[in-house]
C-alpha cells in the first residue's frame, strides 16, 4: 500500500480539454467561462497521492480501474514542457529537476 503514497507530477495533455469543459457545462450550466489558453504537453503541478481505491461504476465517466485520492495540490508558476505518455510514467531527469526547483 505504501508504494503509491508519494508526490506525483500532473501533466496537461491536449486531447481531453473539450471533454472536461463539456463535463463542467453539464454540471454547472452553459454559462461557465473557460480560459482561452491552456498549457499543453507540460508538467503543470503536483499532488500527493494519499490512497488508491478500486473504481466502482457510478454516474461519472472514468476509463481507469482505480480512484486516486489526492491532496496538497501545487501549481507550478511556469509549466515545464514535457512529452508525456498515457497514464503513469517516470519523468525524465531534466523535467524532474525542473519540477523540484519550483516546488522547493
Amino acid at each position: 500500500k505504501q508504494w503509491y503514497q508519494r508526490r506525483v507530477a500532473i501533466t496537461a495533455g491536449t486531447a481531453e480539454i473539450q471533454s472536461v469543459e463539456e463535463q463542467y457545462r453539464n454540471i454547472r450550466g452553459s454559462d461557465v467561462i473557460f480560459p482561452e489558453f491552456y498549457p499543453s504537453s507540460a508538467v503543470i503541478g503536483s499532488v500527493f497521492v494519499e490512497d488508491v481505491l478500486p473504481f466502482f461504476e457510478n454516474e461519472e465517466e472514468n476509463s481507469s480501474q482505480y480512484l486516486f485520492l489526492c491532496k496538497d495540490a501545487v501549481s507550478l508558476a511556469i509549466p515545464i514542457k514535457c512529452k508525456g505518455q498515457h497514464k503513469i510514467w517516470k519523468l525524465g531527469k531534466r523535467e524532474h529537476s525542473s519540477v523540484l526547483d519550483q516546488l522547493f
